[in-house]
């Protein structure tokens, strides 16, 4: 029994102590404090660590011997639990697999020399060979990590119109391995005006960090300068994406969340469809990685997270570019100094293309209130203050981003090239 201060007062010392005493003892019985930790030494470091069974490039033990065919999707997340995977999502579902397949190479294909990128272990792949033969003449696949690699090599084995090439698409030196392969020699060139290309067309799944919207936006910026596939033609790309990048891809001026500078060059170069949807919900039945625990029954969209709803889309260049290829470093300096603070007017802003910049404003007047905020300027609108910039004494020569924080793009690493 607990005593009050003012009840253990009265009682004797000798109790009183032993009433204290039992009641540390209970207390030292019930105590929730944590266990102190053992204190590293460097005796610890030495000591050689247990290994977990496999690795990324070791066959894990449940993986099947032949890997022409894949394992059962309820072996993914064990099999290949050492790769990577919180950027990288795929198709784990056969049925849905073809689906993507028939919908991304229809009838009427012939002869198409298909690039691949990020397959995985090549759900897609199997489904892409699996249609009629006429259809697609060359299938080129772009895959580094080992354990996705043990399950495309035996296909390359069985059909000769497969060719693997074990690298990264984040790599634009990889784009360089397909053509000293000769792989693309039989591609024809067209002109821009002469209608999608018949033959050649990228496929991929987009990472879903902040790489595959590096990714996107630069593939984009390739598009009015007519490099990379483009100098082909007008080259289609089908993607499988999260629907976070998609809205960030397709959002109007009018939607303050998403509009962004990606937002800004997609609608300037090209256009976008999306072909399936509700055919790839929910996540979790047709997309590997699963999350661990059960995902709640609403997902945010603005995150990268495993779990967000995935789409498959089209996106074919416009035939008419608003962006002038010889203007292309105009318009990135002019979009990413502005969009540093896309919720502030024009006229309040316009002084970071430079000092003296607000004598613009009068001429640009005729085409956009001075009081719009950057994120609801529209592509048109764009080209009048790429134009009037171009156009200004005294612009600033050096268009180059010396500023990290204007750069949200991620760096200049991997992706920056052309």
């Amino acid at each position: 029994m607990l005593l009050s201060r003012s009840h253990l007062n009265r009682v004797p010392l000798v109790a009183r102590l032993n009433i204290l005493s039992q009641t540390r003892a209970v207390s030292d019985k019930t105590s929730t404090r944590k266990p102190r930790l053992k204190k590293t030494t460097l005796l610890d470091f030495a000591q050689p660590k247990q290994k977990r069974v496999g690795s990324r490039f070791e066959t894990h033990p449940d993986s099947p011997e032949d890997k022409t065919n894949l394992p059962p999707r309820d072996k993914w997340r064990q099999i290949f639990a050492w790769v990577p995977v919180n950027d990288r999502v795929s198709l784990s579902n056969s049925d849905t697999a073809d689906t993507v397949a028939e919908c991304f190479v229809p009838e009427g294909s012939t002869n198409k020399v298909i690039i691949e990128a990020f397959p995985g272990p090549g759900q897609l792949t199997r489904s892409l060979l699996a249609l009629p033969e006429n259809r697609i003449k060359r299938l080129i696949v772009l895959e580094q990590e080992p354990k996705y690699l043990d399950y495309l090599r035996p296909l390359a084995a069985l059909d000769p119109r497969l060719t693997i090439i074990p690298y990264t698409a984040l790599e634009w030196d990889t784009f360089d391995r397909i053509e000293e392969q000769g792989l693309l020699e039989d591609i024809e060139t067209l002109e821009w005006d002469q209608g999608v290309h018949p033959k050649l067309q990228f496929i991929s799944h987009l990472p879903i960090t902040v790489y595959g919207e590096q990714l996107i936006a630069q593939i984009l910026r390739l598009i009015p300068n007519r490099n990379w596939l483009f100098r082909f033609g007008r080259v289609k790309m089908n993607l499988l994406l999260s629907e976070y990048v998609w809205q960030r891809l397709t959002a109007p001026p009018e939607n303050a969340l998403m509009r962004c500078k990606l937002s800004v060059m997609a609608t300037a170069t090209a256009d976008f469809q999306t072909k399936l949807y509700d055919e790839l919900q929910p996540y979790a039945q047709h997309f590997h990685p699963t999350l661990l625990k059960k995902a709640s029954d609403t997902i945010k969209i603005s995150n990268r997270r495993i779990g967000v709803p995935f789409q498959a889309v089209e996106i074919t260049p416009l035939v008419k570019q608003v962006i002038n290829p010889e203007k292309l470093d105009t318009w990135d300096y002019c979009i990413r100094r502005l969009y540093v603070r896309k919720a502030t007017p024009l006229n309040q802003c316009i002084e970071d293309l430079g000092p003296g910049a607000q004598s613009l404003i009068p001429k640009l007047s005729a085409t956009i209130d001075p009081k719009t905020k950057i994120r609801e300027i529209t592509v048109s609108q764009w080209a009048s203050i790429v134009k009037e910039f171009d156009e200004w004494p005294f612009a600033p020569t050096d268009l180059g981003i010396n500023d990290a924080k204007l750069d949200n793009y991620g760096g200049r690493g991997l992706l920056n090239r052309f």
